[in-house]
């Protein structure tokens, strides 16, 4: 195993364990107002202005990398595509699911169900859409990068831009330790 910073490789396992609570019942909310969770926020690290922020409410998830939202005024913004991660594709049509495609759909319903408020987060170096028009965003849920988690666990690898994200180093830094540890794909494909 590689030797990680310390700071880097605590983050990284408050994420993990974030998540783990999530899949075994507790709250996002619960774990974080405990004292003894972890201060550390990734989605305060290289946040673009908040004029490039949204609120937004989840009205379905789509799959492991992608949710339908609305504006808290009922205004439909579409398909989010969680930027820098790339989840196992779900079964479409007489096409399989991938290993994994299943899990990290249900992970990610698990951390934005529908109604869950969440903040959308432009990165200035991306696209705004992507091929198939989808809204390309950080996708933020009680103070949480939901990309860095589903990495963290492993329910996602890194999705390859031709411009580094803002949040790269986090997104990195999680998806080695889920690798490192045999976490969720990294283990079960």
């Amino acid at each position: 195993m590689r030797a990680r910073h310390p700071i880097a490789l605590a983050a990284t396992l408050a994420v993990a364990a974030a998540a783990s609570a999530v899949l075994a019942g507790t709250s996002l909310a619960a774990l974080l107002s405990d004292p003894g969770s972890s201060d550390y926020h990734p989605a305060a690290a290289g946040t673009p202005a908040a004029s490039s922020m949204v609120t937004a409410r989840v009205t379905d998830v789509v799959d492991g990398d992608t949710v339908r939202v609305q504006t808290r005024g009922g205004r439909d913004l579409g398909r989010v595509r969680l930027l820098g991660i790339d989840a196992p594709e779900i079964a479409h049509g007489s096409k399989a699911a991938d290993c994994y495609g299943d899990t990290a759909t249900e992970l990610l319903a698990r951390l934005t169900p529908p109604g869950a408020t969440v903040t959308l987060t432009a990165d200035p170096r991306q696209s705004d859409r992507d091929v198939y028009g989808r809204l390309l965003r950080y996708v933020d849920h009680q103070g949480e990068d939901l990309s860095t988690t589903m990495l963290a666990v492993g329910a996602a690898r890194l999705y390859d831009s031709e411009l580094p994200l803002v949040r790269a180093s986090e997104h990195q830094l999680a998806s080695q330790a889920a690798q490192d540890d045999a976490r969720g794909l990294w283990d079960a494909c």
